[in-house]
C-alpha cells in the first residue's frame, strides 16, 4: 500500500475527530475551545503514532492543507520568493497576513507532534517543525537532504545557475571549499576586515546625514556590497546591481525561458574577477581552491544576491528595534564606548541584537530540502524526491516552544541557548549553513555601530514597543529613521 493510501485510510479528518471527542466519555461536557483543541490534538497524536508504527509519517487533513496553502504558502509566493514586491508586501502587512499565518501554524504543529505531509497546491511536502527533526535534516545536507527543491532550483537557476546553494554533491564540496576559502568561514574577523570597515564608515556616514528610508539604506548596502566583493572601482557600477535586480524580478514569475540579461551580468562579474582589485573578495579568487567546474563568477554572483537586499533589511529592522527599545540601545552604546579603538572586533551585544532581529523577522520566511534517495527521518521512512519544508517564521514565533517568541531578546544569544536552537534558521545550520555569515554579521554590526555612534535613532512609520508583543511582520518599505544628536 502506498504512503498516500495509508495516511488517507488511517488519518481521520479534523471534523470527524472533533465530533468523536465531543461524543466520547472522558471529554463529555468540555465547552472550552482551548480544551477541545487539546483533546483533538491528543487524538491526532494517537493516530499519528499508529501510522509511524507502519513506518510512515501522517498527512495533514484536507482543511489543514488548504489553510496552509492559502495562509502561508501562497502569500509568500505572491510577495516574491527572490525579491520582495513592494505593493504585495504592503498589502500583506496591512491585512495582518503573517499574524494569522503564524497563529494557524502554531495551532497546527501543536496538534501534530511529528512531521506531517501537507498538500501545497499540487505538491505534497513533508513539513518538519520539531528542532530535533530540523537538525537531522540540516545535518544530512547535501545528501540525502539536498538544498535544491524544485521551486527554489528553477527560480535561482534563472539568475545564478551555478550557485553553491543549489549545487548537489560531489560538485557541492568543490564550490563549498571555494566559498569557505574566500569568505574566511568559521574564522572571523575576515582577513580584509580593516579595508571593509573603511568602506563601511564612508557609506554609513553618508547614510546618516539625512532621514533613512528603505530606498536609501538599500542603495547604501548595494554600494557597500559592490565595494566588498569587487572593489572600489565597482562602487558606482549600479548597472551590475540593476541587472541582478531585473533577473530576480523575473525569477519571481517562474520563467520558462532563459534571460538575455544573465550572460551580460556574468560578463560584468568576470570582468571584476579579472581586474582583481586589492582589498576585495574578487582579489582572492586567484589563490582559492577551484577547477573548471567551480565557476567563480557564479559564486560571486550568489554573494551579491545574499548580501544585497537581505543585509540592509536586517540592519534597518535592527535599527528600528533599538530606536524603540531604549534599555537595549543603552547597553549597545555602553558596549561601543567601552571597546578599543579597533573596529575589527565585532561587538558582542550589538551582534546579538542583529541575531535576534533576524529571528523575529527572517528574510527567508521558509526554505526547503529534497531527498536525493530513499532515506529515514527520526527512524521513519521518507521516499526519494520528497520535498521537505521548514517554515522559519512560524518556528521562530511559536509561543508554545519559544518563551521569548514575540519579544526583542538579544540576551538569549549571549546567556541563553538561542544560538544552539535548531528552530532558528536565518543562516541555516549544519554543513550547508551560510559560509558568509561571519562576514555578513561583521558588516551589518559595523554599519549599526557607525550609525549609533553618530546619535540616537528615532523611528517613523511603525509602532514598536518593549511593552507589547512585536508583530510577525515589519514592512521595511514603510519605515523611516532619523539619527538625532540628542536622545528622544
Amino acid at each position: 500500500m502506498s504512503q498516500r493510501e495509508v495516511t488517507r485510510d488511517r488519518v481521520t479528518s479534523e471534523a470527524d475527530l472533533v465530533s468523536e471527542v465531543q461524543e466520547s466519555g472522558p471529554f463529555d461536557g468540555l465547552k472550552s475551545q482551548r480544551w477541545r483543541r487539546a483533546a483533538v490534538s491528543h487524538r491526532f497524536r494517537d493516530t499519528e503514532r499508529e501510522i509511524m508504527n507502519d513506518n510512515y509519517f501522517p498527512s495533514a487533513s484536507l482543511l489543514e492543507s488548504v489553510r496552509f496553502t492559502t495562509q502561508i504558502a501562497v502569500p509568500n509566493v505572491v510577495q516574491g520568493l527572490f525579491r520582495r514586491r513592494r505593493r504585495a508586501s504592503e498589502l500583506a502587512d496591512s491585512l495582518g497576513i503573517d499574524h494569522r499565518a503564524v497563529r494557524f501554524y502554531e495551532e497546527l504543529v501543536n496538534r501534530h507532534e511529528v512531521p506531517i505531509y501537507v498538500r501545497v497546491g499540487t505538491t505534497t511536502m513533508l513539513l518538519v517543525h520539531r528542532p530535533e527533526d530540523i537538525a537531522e535534516v540540516l545535518q544530512g545536507s547535501p545528501d540525502p537532504f539536498a538544498s535544491d527543491p524544485d521551486t527554489k532550483s528553477k527560480g535561482m537557476a534563472h539568475f545564478q545557475p551555478d550557485a553553491l546553494t543549489i549545487t548537489r554533491a560531489p560538485l557541492w564540496q568543490n564550490r563549498r571549499r571555494f566559498a569557505e576559502a574566500i569568505l574566511d568561514a568559521g574564522s572571523p574577523p575576515h582577513r580584509m576586515a580593516e579595508t571593509f570597515i573603511h568602506a563601511v564608515n564612508e557609506e554609513a556616514d553618508k547614510l546618516a546625514s539625512s532621514s533613512i528610508t528603505w530606498e536609501q539604506i538599500n542603495t547604501t548596502f548595494q554600494r557597500l556590497t559592490r565595494r566588498v566583493i569587487f572593489g572600489d572601482a565597482a562602487a558606482d557600477d549600479s548597472e551590475v546591481t540593476d541587472l541582478l535586480t531585473i533577473l530576480m524580478d523575473e525569477a519571481n514569475n517562474s520563467p520558462s525561458t532563459a534571460s538575455p540579461h544573465l550572460p551580460e551580468l556574468l560578463d560584468r562579474v568576470q570582468h571584476y574577477i579579472g581586474r582583481a582589485e586589492p582589498g576585495c573578495l574578487a582579489s582572492l579568487v586567484g589563490t582559492a581552491p577551484k577547477n573548471e567546474d567551480t565557476h567563480p563568477a557564479g559564486q560571486l554572483l550568489h554573494w551579491m544576491f545574499a548580501m544585497g537586499d537581505t543585509l540592509p533589511a536586517n540592519v534597518f529592522r535592527a535599527l528600528a528595534l533599538l530606536a524603540t527599545h531604549h534599555d537595549h540601545l543603552d547597553l549597545v552604546r555602553d558596549e561601543l564606548a567601552a571597546r578599543s579603538t579597533s573596529q575589527e572586533v565585532t561587538p558582542e551585544y550589538l551582534t546579538a541584537c542583529l541575531h535576534d532581529t533576524m529571528r523575529l523577522w527572517p528574510t527567508t520566511v521558509m526554505f526547503g530540502r529534497v531527498t536525493t534517495r530513499d532515506t529515514t527521518l527520526h527512524g521513519v521512512h521518507v521516499p526519494a524526491d520528497t520535498q521537505i519544508l521548514i517554515y522559519n517564521l512560524g518556528n521562530h514565533r511559536n509561543r508554545d516552544r519559544v518563551a521569548f517568541a514575540d519579544q526583542f531578546s538579544p540576551q538569549e544569544w549571549i546567556s541563553g541557548n538561542a544560538a544552539a536552537n535548531w528552530s532558528f534558521n536565518f543562516f541555516s545550520h549544519g554543513p550547508q549553513g551560510c559560509p558568509g555569515s561571519g562576514l555578513a554579521l561583521h558588516l551589518g554590526t559595523a554599519v549599526l555601530a557607525r550609525l549609533i555612534g553618530r546619535g540616537f535613532p528615532r523611528l517613523y512609520g511603525a509602532t514598536l514597543s518593549a511593552d507589547r508583543p512585536l508583530p510577525p511582520s515589519l514592512n521595511v518599505f514603510d519605515l523611516e529613521i532619523t539619527i538625532n544628536s540628542r536622545k528622544v
